[in-house]
């Protein structure tokens, strides 16, 4: 996301621009912008969540297998308590679905900002930003569809390790 932001920068022009501009970069510099990266991943975080949810599903096909009665964080409760190895695995789902979704937003601005670049600049190399721009729009679609897929992976884990390890039955007897 904050490489997005360079994009619009006129004095870059070519990938060798960009490749220079990051072999300037100090470890200083370089530490600073993992931060600042870091907190805008936990800023677009909703939005992207947002984003996977209301239009990623719309366009990915997904099927859930669920387990009736029981809210999502009765569901977490019982995962946590009975079965950490399947908590693990689903926190690990949903660490992945928060990447990829985040990596769509970031794939969105690198494609707009790219396009941004084409019609402000007058530059030499419009067609590296047409496929550029292309790129990450196709890549945009791919990370929504990570996502999709990363969440329907752990809500299916949640349910069946709660189906097939009995964890309804087996909190019941505490």
């Amino acid at each position: 996301i904050i490489f997005a932001f360079f994009i619009l920068d006129i004095r870059y022009c070519s990938a060798e621009d960009y490749l220079s501009m990051a072999g300037k970069l100090q470890v200083g510099s370089g530490i600073l912008i993992l931060v600042i990266g870091y907190i805008v991943g936990f800023a677009v975080n909703p939005i992207g969540r947002y984003l996977y949810k209301n239009l990623g599903f719309r366009l990915f096909k997904h099927n859930f297998v669920d387990v009736e009665g029981l809210s999502i964080s009765d569901k977490y409760a019982l995962l946590r308590d009975l079965s950490p190895n399947n908590f693990k695995y689903v926190e690990s789902w949903n660490m992945w679905c928060a990447m990829s979704h985040n990596l769509a937003i970031a794939a969105a601005l690198i494609a707009l900002f790219s396009i941004i670049k084409i019609i402000l600049n007058d530059t030499h190399n419009t067609s590296f930003w047409i496929v550029f721009s292309l790129s990450f729009a196709i890549l945009f679609f791919l990370f929504l569809q990570r996502a999709v897929t990363f969440s329907v992976w752990a809500a299916n884990d949640i349910n069946s390790s709660i189906k097939k390890l009995h964890l309804m039955e087996r909190a019941e007897k505490f």
